[in-house]
């Protein structure tokens, strides 16, 4: 493990009842789930959701809906095709449904369609995204098409790549630069016409890209066997998965959420969890269906809702009320102190340490002291004469 700059250690007490090192950690949370079982909804394989003014509209592999926090509305009936990829807002607030069959718009009164019959497009709709000037960008299946108004135009088709396709999967733009995510043909930026290509010839460590979000002038992408990855504004490529940090919790990925200085990561079979990257040291927090109530561990979409989550999964809908119990109104420990890099128990006893992740990192059957000198900054499980608390390092 990299050895932390910090010595600076702040304890975070977290008290945690009937419970060994493995049990719920996240128990102060709270979560709603929703299904098949509890909603209108046929299908409860959520792939995209989007809050508009705290309705949110939630995709299915099987059907729209829209939820207020007290009732459900199914606009099922106003697709081309009822398999929901991608749901997305123009600069007018108009709403873009994706489907399997082509484009479903909402103006907030009516419906529209755009299909294969009426159009250009292709049936299979990955995204859309809109610039500056409200032109919107679509992938899909067969190639990046733009729309001017009821004008389309094809951007990228099979001639753009080898091999002789351009799946397009997600985009989104970085200034005036569109970034494109691929299935197999690699990341792309489109700039005045001109396309720049990265693949694992020249860095990328993943030819697919199933999410791409902006944080500060850099491009994050979630790839569904590399992991996850950062492209430098420099040019470089920085990749976190199981063979850079051999605690990291998926290197297979399905959506990013960037949220302030954090970024919420959803994966195939992992749960999701929290990432953070500063001065060179990363930290994670794992959320799953064994240390929350998360119901299902294959997360494909995640959206920010005032100060609560919306979370997707391949079962249903989740509602995640973060607890802020770890960082307010917290106590000092009264079993131990600290002295700068030292945590000094009032006894020799046994200790351990684990990882949020529930992995063991440190253990001594008898001691007063445990040097913080040698761990990253971040959130972790100190195990000790029978009791269990949370601290954080840094």
């Amino acid at each position: 493990m990299k050895k932390s700059s910090y010595n600076k250690v702040v304890l975070t007490l977290w008290i945690v009842f009937q419970i060994g090192p493995f049990a719920a950690l996240f128990a102060q949370d709270n979560w709603i789930n929703y299904t098949i079982e509890n909603t209108p909804m046929s299908d409860h394989h959520i792939n995209d959701i989007v809050v508009i003014d705290e309705l949110k509209w939630v995709g299915t592999n099987w059907g729209l809906y829209t939820f207020d926090n007290t009732s459900w509305l199914d606009f099922s009936e106003f697709l081309p095709n009822n398999s929901v990829q991608s749901l997305s807002l123009d600069n007018n607030g108009m709403l873009y449904v994706g489907t399997l069959g082509g484009l479903a718009i909402y103006d907030g009164i009516n419906w529209s369609q755009i299909t294969p019959e009426n159009s250009l497009l292709p049936g299979h709709i990955n995204a859309v995204v809109f610039d500056e000037n409200n032109t919107g960008f679509i992938g899909t299946i067969d190639g990046l098409y733009k729309m001017e108004g009821d004008v389309f135009s094809l951007v990228l088709d099979s001639s753009s790549l080898e091999p002789n396709f351009v799946n397009v999967r997600s985009l989104a733009f970085k200034g005036d630069s569109l970034c494109i995510g691929t299935i197999n043909g690699g990341l792309a930026y489109l700039f005045n016409d001109n396309i720049i290509w990265f693949n694992t010839t020249n860095g990328l460590i993943d030819n697919t890209i199933t999410d791409l979000s902006i944080k500060d002038e850099n491009v994050w992408l979630s790839c569904p066997y590399g992991g996850l990855v950062n492209h430098l504004v420099s040019g470089s490529f920085i990749t976190f998965n199981s063979g850079f940090f051999p605690n990291w919790p998926s290197n297979s990925l399905n959506c990013l959420l960037v949220d302030d200085e954090v970024i919420y990561v959803g994966t195939n079979e992992a749960g999701f969890f929290e990432f953070t990257y500063e001065n060179g040291i990363q930290n994670t927090i794992v959320y799953n269906t064994q240390n929350s109530e998360l119901i299902n561990n294959t997360v494909l979409c995640i959206e920010k809702d005032n100060d609560s989550f919306w979370i997707g999964t391949q079962e249903g809908l989740v509602h995640w009320s973060k607890s802020n119990s770890i960082f307010n109104g917290t106590s000092q420990s009264s079993y131990f102190d600290v002295n700068h890099h030292e945590i000094l128990f009032s006894k020799k006893t046994r200790v351990e340490l684990y990882s949020i992740e529930g992995k063991l990192l440190f253990q001594n059957q008898n001691t007063s002291t445990l040097d913080t000198r040698s761990f990253s900054r971040g959130f972790y499980i100190l195990h000790f004469d029978s009791k269990t608390e949370r601290l954080y390092l840094f």
